[in-house]
């Protein structure tokens, strides 16, 4: 009721209704998380000027983020690239559901290697051995999980082709590698990443390459793929580059979403764009000639279509 009461108390700008606008992000330990925080931050300087207040949602991931924007449970969703297209279309997962044809997207951010973490002692040197392994597929609304399914697809394997397979987030991904109940996580995320980092102090966990006939024939096939690698000295350690497959993290709401509520959120993300690049090292390689279209499925809501002239983009 407070919270109501400030709304209403505010000053909005002229179009833009009172509102609470949610962000649907990730793992709290995970980059989603930040990032969604860090666009409510900006979004909540303005609230009483603009009326909005924004929330950033703790979540499964992409998978889930999608279906609450289209069912209308959460304004926005940061999602992976491969899973707003395959939600537009109605492919993969959501074949059931059809496609989503109010589904929008808003910015392009930042690129997430899919990310393979063993322990050192698990005899996995590549992607090929996690086969007859006891391995972390992530929480089952997880993007990660969800392209898991499809190199799995890639390499010919079914959940039967590991000795056991879990849904544990990220955040609890640590424990359970370090004391042994797995021997290897996959996941896509930013990196450096807290959990990675943790693995890797903690027990001394290897990221494992991702690549192989099976990987560049499934890259060739899904454009949404792209070559990607987890740079040499991103952790203490880590000599050498780690090469694997990349999707880039982006923006959605859906049509229904007001026009004026989009564009607020996309001015505030721009209006402090270096704020923004400097909240992790994964931000940093973010170019704003980019977000208006890498990994973007979906058409571009009509809100950041009215903030695209105020871009400044070369």
């Amino acid at each position: 009721a407070v919270a109501v009461v400030a709304l209403r108390a505010a000053a909005p700008a002229a179009g833009v209704e009172p509102v609470l606008a949610s962000i649907g992000t990730g793992d709290k330990s995970g980059v989603y998380y930040l990032a969604g925080g860090a666009i409510c931050g900006f979004v909540d300087a303005e609230r009483w000027t603009t009326g909005i207040r924004c929330l950033a949602e703790s979540t499964d991931g992409s998978i889930d983020n999608l279906r609450a924007v289209r069912n209308g449970t959460r304004t926005f969703g940061l999602v992976q690239s491969d899973w707003q297209h395959h939600a537009f279309y109605g492919t993969d997962v959501f074949r059931q559901a059809g496609p989503d044809r109010d589904l929008r997207s808003v910015v392009s951010l930042f690129r997430e290697p899919f990310t393979v973490v063993a322990r050192p002692d698990a005899g996995i040197g590549g992607i090929a051995d996690l086969k007859g392994k006891r391995v972390n597929l992530g929480p089952s609304g997880s993007g990660g999980r969800a392209t898991m399914r499809v190199v799995m697809d890639a390499m010919g394997w079914t959940d039967e082709s590991f000795a056991y397979v879990d849904d544990l987030a990220m955040a609890d991904v640590p424990r359970a590698l370090c004391a042994g109940e797995i021997d290897a996580a996959v996941a896509i995320v930013a990196h450096p990443n807290q959990s990675v980092e943790e693995m890797m102090r903690s027990c001394n966990a290897v990221l494992v390459p991702v690549n192989g006939p099976g990987i560049e024939r499934m890259m060739d096939e899904n454009t949404f793929y792209a070559p990607g690698e987890v740079s040499a000295g991103t952790y203490d350690g880590q000599t050498a580059s780690v090469p694997s497959f990349a999707v880039t993290a982006t923006l959605v709401t859906s049509s229904r979403t007001s026009p004026a509520v989009v564009y607020e959120v996309t001015k505030a993300l721009f209006q402090n764009f270096d704020a923004f690049r400097a909240a992790h090292p994964a931000f940093a390689d973010i170019e704003k000639e980019r977000m208006f279209s890498e990994g973007l499925t979906a058409p571009l809501h009509d809100g950041a279509l009215r903030y695209l002239p105020e871009a400044k983009l070369r």
